[in-house]
């Protein structure tokens, strides 16, 4: 698939301003999570953020990639599409935490940074059904092999 490269490198570039904006959380958040869920201190710093959230990225890519390389293409579709509809949900519920949870109270740069997450998965799945795959015979030779010295003297006699 042409552009894949390019694809993750977006990933990447998304995946670090969303790790910055979700480590930019409010005072309340920052001492809640000193004190009491001491396991999401991983979201106070911003490239621990970033790295992990780069990590789902690609492997979300990995398995997309891998899902259109071995289905068909109405199945690949349909499931990219599925994929792309589990992003949509994940993106609603995460709206209906930030605005109906405690989590209210942390910044909008926190929110934005989940809404650039599941942003950046849509786009993923949007790469996919867009650009065309591209599948290759494994036993089409697309540079021919010389012979060697061996068979062009067996085949001249």
């Amino acid at each position: 698939m042409k552009g894949l490269s390019t694809l993750i490198a977006i990933q990447a570039l998304l995946s670090t301003i969303s790790g910055v904006l979700v480590s930019q959380m409010s005072l309340v958040g920052k001492m809640g999570i000193s004190m009491f869920y001491r396991e999401y201190g991983m979201f106070r710093i911003w490239w621990k953020t970033a790295l992990m959230l780069f990590i789902v990225q690609t492997l979300l890519i990995f398995v997309l990639w891998l899902i259109t390389q071995v289905l068909g293409r109405r199945l690949a579709r349909a499931t990219v599409l599925l994929m792309m509809l589990f992003g949509l949900v994940g993106a609603y519920f995460t709206y209906m935490d930030f605005t109906t949870t405690p989590h209210r109270l942390m910044r909008e740069s926190f929110h934005a940074g989940g809404y650039l997450f599941w942003g950046a998965w849509t786009l993923s799945c949007l790469y996919f059904l867009i650009v065309p795959r591209t599948r290759r015979d494994p036993f089409d030779r697309q540079t021919p092999q010389p012979e060697d010295s061996a068979t062009q003297q067996f085949s001249q006699n």
